[in-house]
C-alpha cells in the first residue's frame, strides 16, 4: 500500500474519531499498542498505532505487534461496514496475537458515528442537504433517473450529454494539440 494513501486513511479516520469523542477517547485503552493488518493477496500490511489523540498508520512497519490481523481487503471492508460481523463470525480471517486488542479496536471503529450529510454539508455548502432532501422527498427511492434529473434541474448542472459532449470536445482539442506539438518538434 502506497504510503500516501495511507496517509489519506490516517487523516479520514481521525477526522472521523475527532467527530466521536467517546470513540477517540476509547482508544485510550490501546495506547502502547500495536495492531498490524496483513492484505491477503495484495503483499501489503499497515500497522496502527492508537491513542487517545487518535491513530498512526505506518504501511510495511516490521517491529513488534501485539495483534496481527491477516484478511482479504474485501473481507476488511466487510468486517467493518457490515454490523452483525465480528472477529468470531466472519471466515478468512487469521488472528495472531492478542484478539481483544483486534476487537476492541473494531468496535472503536464501529462505534463511529458521524452525521456524513452534515460534514459534507459544511465542506460543499447546500448540495448535500439538496441531495439529502431530494432523496427524501423523492416518491420511489429506487428510481435513481428521477432522482439523477431532480439534482441536474435543482442545481443546474449539466446533462449526461453534456458532460459526454464536453469530454468529446476536451479529448479533440486534446489530439489536436498533440498533433501541433509533433509539427513543432519536426520544425525545430
Amino acid at each position: 500500500m502506497n504510503q500516501i494513501f495511507t496517509t489519506i486513511i490516517t487523516s479520514l479516520l481521525n477526522q472521523a474519531l475527532h467527530l466521536t469523542p467517546a470513540s477517540l477517547s476509547a482508544l485510550n485503552e490501546l495506547t502502547d499498542k500495536i495492531i498490524r493488518i496483513n492484505l491477503i493477496g495484495t503483499g501489503n500490511n499497515f500497522s496502527l498505532f492508537p491513542d487517545d489523540k487518535g491513530i498512526f498508520i505506518l504501511n510495511n512497519y516490521t517491529g513488534e505487534v501485539d495483534v496481527t490481523v491477516e484478511i482479504a481487503p474485501f473481507t476488511l471492508s466487510h468486517l467493518i461496514l457490515n454490523s452483525t460481523a465480528n472477529l468470531d463470525n466472519t471466515t478468512e480471517i487469521n488472528i495472531i496475537g492478542d484478539k481483544a486488542v483486534a476487537e476492541k479496536l473494531l468496535i472503536i471503529i464501529k462505534q463511529l458515528d458521524i452525521d456524513w450529510e452534515k460534514q459534507l454539508s459544511q465542506k460543499l455548502n447546500s448540495v448535500v442537504y439538496l441531495f439529502g432532501d431530494t432523496m427524501r422527498s423523492s416518491h420511489n427511492y429506487m428510481n435513481l433517473n428521477s432522482l439523477e434529473a431532480n439534482l441536474i434541474l435543482q442545481l443546474n448542472l449539466p446533462t449526461r450529454t453534456e458532460v459526454r459532449n464536453f469530454t468529446s470536445a476536451v479529448e479533440i482539442l486534446r489530439n489536436n494539440l498533440d498533433c501541433l506539438e509533433q509539427q513543432i518538434q519536426e520544425l525545430t
